[in-house]
């Protein structure tokens, strides 16, 4: 009777591991259905820790790769109401898989699966960032580096460096506003020469959003030594400084910008208003001199050349009205200095309003000018033209 009852209990037993087995094939069998919401909640009873009769299905590398399998099907489907981002999911089960799978019998399957996975990651990848879901796409390419360096991937043991993946990973995380991520995967982007340039001035662009100006010059730095020879860069660097008040710097890379490029005007402009700003105004008038050879349409050069001299002269005469009665001598040399400024100023001024008539300003400035040096007719008719704007 003894061993009636203990083979009834092995049974019992046996049973029961078979029902839950039976379960997991049963969830496939819906999936190859199309009942996937079925599916789905038949392999979760088979992988419920909550439940005795899972004891065994849920250490069974094969029901974790069914829940993956039916995950990833979900997700090619478009099903909207059963698991939310089942690829996120379907990973951790095949990796789940490969740690019970101790002795590599369901190895080949998981393979096919996660190459596949790799492949579904990717399309839903560009769908997201196309929505602007960037956090997702950004959690679609880690995952698929994570799965390039699993083991059961990579044999070597080296990680895998896919550089199209980790730009656009590092893309996603710039558009998410994830600057810390960002920086990583831009840096490892330059760092492996993939699209170089562009990958570190969007780690430049990180630093700064996270106002780490320590970081953010130094980045500049080392992608100026990189690719000396880059616009975009210069560029920067020129900026950084100018905004940083380090305009002595700032000059040094506008004359590397203009070694590289002599016939960029914009350059040549940079470069004055730096100067000015260093109070050296001779070499700016130089720099805008060249610049309009360069360029005779160029708006900047002959207006920044028109306001050095108009200022001068404008100081000038303000000069001469502060001394004293008696200092003759003075006064008319100061007089005569400033109106020889101001003639000075006036056909760079006016030729900037021929370029540019929208600017009051230089209305203004024209208008001070003709009174100045007594041109009465031109100051009649630019004053009637500011009142006409003023009215």
């Amino acid at each position: 009777m003894k061993k009636i009852v203990t083979l009834l209990s092995i049974l019992i037993v046996t049973t029961s591991i078979f029902a839950q087995k039976g379960k997991v094939t049963s969830a496939l069998s819906y999936k190859e259905s199309g009942n996937l919401e079925k599916a789905y909640q038949t392999i979760l009873i088979a992988l419920d820790s909550t439940n005795e009769r899972s004891t065994k299905s849920i250490v069974w590398p094969r029901a974790w790769e069914v829940k993956g399998e039916i995950l990833q099907e979900i997700f090619r489907m478009g099903k909207k109401n059963i698991v939310d981002e089942p690829l996120f999911i379907c990973l951790d089960s095949y990796k789940k898989a490969i740690e019970l799978d101790e002795k590599g019998r369901f190895e080949k399957t998981t393979l096919v699966n996660l190459t596949f996975l790799q492949t579904d990651l990717s399309n839903y990848a560009i769908t997201a960032y196309e929505a602007d879901k960037f956090d997702v796409a950004l959690q679609c390419f880690e995952k698929f580096m994570e799965i390039s360096n699993l083991p059961i991937m990579n044999k070597t043991g080296a990680e895998v460096i896919d550089t199209a993946i980790i730009y656009n990973a590092g893309l996603a995380a710039y558009k998410d506003e994830n600057w810390d991520k960002a920086i990583e995967y831009f840096k490892k982007s330059a760092k492996n020469k993939y699209n170089g340039a562009v990958s570190y001035y969007y780690t430049f662009k990180s630093f700064q959003e996270k106002k780490d100006t320590l970081n953010s010059i130094n980045i500049l730095k080392e992608s100026f030594e990189a690719y000396p020879d880059n616009e975009t860069i210069i560029v920067e660097l020129i900026n950084f400084y100018i905004a940083t008040g380090k305009a002595n710097d700032a000059i040094q890379y506008i004359d590397l910008a203009i070694a590289k490029q002599p016939d960029n005007v914009s350059y040549y402009t940079a470069k004055g208003s730096t100067l000015e700003r260093l109070n050296r105004e001779d070499e700016a008038i130089e720099v805008y001199k060249a610049a309009i050879e360069k360029d005779k349409t160029q708006f900047t050069s002959y207006y920044n050349l028109g306001v050095i001299f108009y200022n001068r002269g404008v100081n000038k005469l303000n000069e001469a009205s502060q001394l004293p009665p008696n200092e003759n001598e003075k006064f008319d040399a100061k007089m005569t200095e400033g109106k020889d400024n101001l003639k000075q100023a006036l056909p760079y001024i006016e030729r900037a309003y021929e370029l540019d008539d929208s600017e009051v300003a230089i209305l203004e400035s024209l208008r001070q000018i003709y009174y100045r040096l007594q041109m009465t007719e031109k100051y009649d008719a630019i004053n009637e033209k500011i009142q006409s704007i003023n009215k």
